[in-house]
């Protein structure tokens, strides 16, 4: 059964090196990652660390790292980052760098930023970890060459107090194997967009509703959509559900112990047979804003 399981994992990472882009459910609380557009959101230098365990007691499953850091520049219409994420699934291993702009265009009430990011994934599968009973298969015992990937994304994002909607495409090339390594490759077909918007709702004077969606596409295949409910109160503890078609269902919780730090936690439950399986899935993460301004307010509605 660990056989079976190990190489499904194998399988599963093979068709997802197009996207080379690790599950997050914590996106609402760092929409970075997601969408380079929105880097300089935080109005400071802002970094964010989490680590997610998804499909507890599934044999292979995956394990991410990742951190994020980003900040404007002295002039504000432009801001940079970085981005790191270490991806594990079965025996492959997928670690990526990447830097990230942002040009914001502020108005009255409002901005529209423009984003771009660009760097490298360090991939690699190590066979030989995987139990076999055919000992002399050399394709299960000899580890994968490492392969360099470089790939880029862009990400448009409008928000004001009220309201936000957000387009990007996380990752714009595909990699394929030949013989034995993997190779780049480009085409907008194969492009996975991700479409998104919110509001805010006052539900008191101390209680706001921030209902939003993420339509996930690719061509030839199903979309995915997260719907999500978060409820903030007292601007200190957020508390939320979100529904991932034919997934998952996630809680989420988040507590701002002041304006520059805060901590996430979520539970996904998985649905379908998988539940059978594995317990759920869980990601911890931290914020904190080094310097916080509070000469001017952000006209944005910051929620990935």
């Amino acid at each position: 059964m660990k056989l079976i399981l190990s190489i499904l994992s194998f399988v599963s990472i093979v068709t997802a090196f197009g996207q080379v882009s690790p599950i997050r459910t914590q996106y609402m609380f760092n929409g970075v990652p997601l969408n380079p557009a929105l880097t300089g959101s935080e109005e400071a230098w802002s970094i964010s660390g989490s680590f997610r365990a998804q499909w507890i007691g599934f044999p292979g499953a995956p394990l991410t790292q990742s951190l994020s850091a980003h900040s404007p520049l002295k002039n504000e219409s432009s801001a940079v980052g970085f981005q790191l994420f270490a991806d594990q699934i079965g025996v492959d291993r997928n670690t990526g760098f990447y830097g990230t702009y942002a040009y914001r265009i502020k108005m009255k009430s409002s901005q529209l930023s423009f984003g771009v990011a660009a760097g490298l994934n360090l991939v690699r599968s190590y066979h030989s970890e995987l139990q076999t009973y055919d000992t002399g298969d050399e394709q299960f015992s000899t580890d994968t060459p490492l392969s360099i990937l470089p790939n880029s994304s862009f990400g448009v994002y409008y928000g004001s107090k009220k309201y936000f909607v957000s387009l990007s495409i996380p990752f714009m090339f595909n990699s394929q194997i030949e013989d034995g390594r993997l190779t780049m490759s480009h085409s907008p077909l194969d492009y996975n967009f991700h479409l998104g918007g919110g509001l805010k709702i006052d539900a008191g004077s101390k209680i706001k509703l921030k209902p939003s969606f993420l339509l996930k596409y690719n061509m030839g295949t199903t979309p995915q959509i997260d719907l999500n409910l978060m409820a903030e109160f007292n601007r200190f503890f957020e508390a939320g559900v979100s529904y991932r078609t034919s997934e998952s269902i996630i809680a989420l919780f988040k507590i701002n112990a002041n304006q520059q730090l805060s901590f996430m936690y979520s539970l996904g439950i998985p649905l379908g047979d998988l539940l059978s399986y594995s317990s759920g899935s869980h990601e911890l993460g931290i914020k904190y804003n080094f310097l916080y301004k509070t000469k001017a307010q952000n006209p944005r509605f910051l929620q990935w």
